[in-house]
């Protein structure tokens, strides 16, 4: 889902699974649906199907697509699966070792490649590796490895910029559009046991995925992280020098972020549209703006792919009900009903969320939101840019120092993307 305290565990979740899935045996999981198996319903195809949508909205939201696709598809039944969030990759990863595995799965974008790797999922480059120009660049980019299509993206998500209006105004500052302004906005803002900016920099994917926007702002990427992440460094340090930001951050989670920011503690943080649902009952003016511009716009990707299983028994039904959850019908429908921004650019303004100026903000956003899409070894790297933060923002190494030892263990594993 939609929702980065579920999505950015994925690429740990997986590194986890595929060390530990000749040890184990298969996990409990509980039933959305119960479907006729294949065939025992008047020659129907039964098209099984795994997430970890099975709560709140987005356990609606699904039942509403799959609904609308059996009714167009009466041929067709959906035998949906949803797991808790954690014992997905890992029950797909054991799956495709015994040869357990659903027709089709919805998994978070962090998870695609690294599925794609293991060979888990169907080469759809043939049928829908046309696609791209359907989808924003960035969730399309997180279904592609090696040149091929490994996957089709549902929802995404992204980071933006929560300022409270209240301290802003009090500090008399604008809300802040580039890297300056941010960096004078919050000093202005800090006073006594107010910071001007929270972010997440604990050293997990949440780090990893509140940090890499620094460094597409600067124009650089993981590729010469040596110069990119040291500058991205070097300026997150120096705003916890200037007092504007906390150097508590470095053990922030999302959620501590946002308890700082809704306790009025801090006066802007970095965070996605799953927030907004907890700002209700704050005293105070607030609104989201994008996240202030380096050398140019950049903000991280989160969300879901819908894959289609090497060893599914029903790849034909499963890529037919992928387009339809992916197309601009079933992703309308999942969108409306959960309240989550689709990947595709044909419905942007289309959804219930368009409606909402901060949800607008994130919308907007999907044009330049990068995928962490680094390949097989994307659970490495990004412990490789968890230790740089940690070491640059806590001052055990220079800004420098630390993304030129990083890069030194990035590089190698970027190379196996080739």
């Amino acid at each position: 889902m939609t929702n980065i305290r579920r999505g950015t565990k994925g690429a740990i979740a997986l590194t986890a699974a595929t060390a530990l899935v000749l040890g184990l045996g298969a996990c409990s999981k509980g039933e959305t649906s119960t479907a006729p198996a294949s065939g025992a319903d008047g020659g129907k195809v039964t098209i099984e199907m795994w997430d970890y949508l099975g709560q709140g909205v987005s356990n609606t939201a699904m039942e509403a697509a799959v609904k609308a696709f059996e009714e167009a598809h009466p041929n067709y039944t959906i035998k949906r699966t949803s797991f808790a969030y954690g014992d997905l990759a890992k029950s797909i990863v054991q799956g495709g070792v015994g040869g357990a595995v659903p027709d089709i799965a919805v998994v978070d974008v962090v998870d695609n490649q690294n599925f794609a790797a293991l060979g888990l999922l169907k080469d759809l480059t043939e049928m829908e590796g046309s696609k791209s120009g359907e989808f924003h660049p960035g969730p399309w980019t997180s279904t592609q490895m090696d040149g091929k299509t490994f996957g089709l993206p549902l929802n995404s998500n992204n980071l933006a910029l929560y300022y409270n209006k209240t301290l802003l105004d009090a500090a008399g500052v604008a809300v802040p559009t580039t890297w300056d302004e941010l960096a004078t906005a919050s000093k202005a803002a800090a006073s006594g046991d107010v910071s001007g900016l929270a972010i997440s920099a604990v050293k997990n994917e949440q780090g990893t995925f509140q940090f890499l926007p620094f460094v597409w702002q600067t124009g650089g990427d993981l590729a010469d992280y040596e110069t990119s992440g040291a500058e991205a460094l070097a300026y997150l340090k120096g705003l916890i020098d200037s007092g504007a930001v906390s150097p508590a951050v470095a053990n922030y989670s999302q959620e501590d972020a946002r308890t700082q920011f809704t306790a009025g503690k801090v006066a802007m943080m970095m965070n996605g549209p799953w927030e907004l649902q907890n700002m209700a009952d704050v005293t105070f003016e607030w609104g989201v703006a994008q996240l202030p511009k380096g050398k140019e716009s950049a903000t991280g990707l989160g969300g879901e792919n819908v894959v289609v299983l090497e060893q599914g028994k029903q790849a034909a039904a499963a890529v037919e009900f992928a387009e339809f959850l992916t197309g601009a019908e079933g992703a309308k429908i999942y969108c409306d009903e959960s309240g989550q921004l689709s990947a595709r650019p044909d419905l942007a303004g289309k959804l219930k969320l368009s409606s909402d100026p901060n949800l607008k903000v994130f919308e907007d956003q999907l044009a330049f939101a990068h995928a962490r899409a680094y390949g097989k070894q994307y659970a490495k790297v990004s412990e490789a840019v968890q230790v740089s933060i940690q070491e640059a923002l806590t001052g055990a190494a220079s800004p420098a120092d630390a993304a030129k030892r990083a890069a030194a263990e990035i590089t190698p594993l970027l190379e196996t993307r080739k």
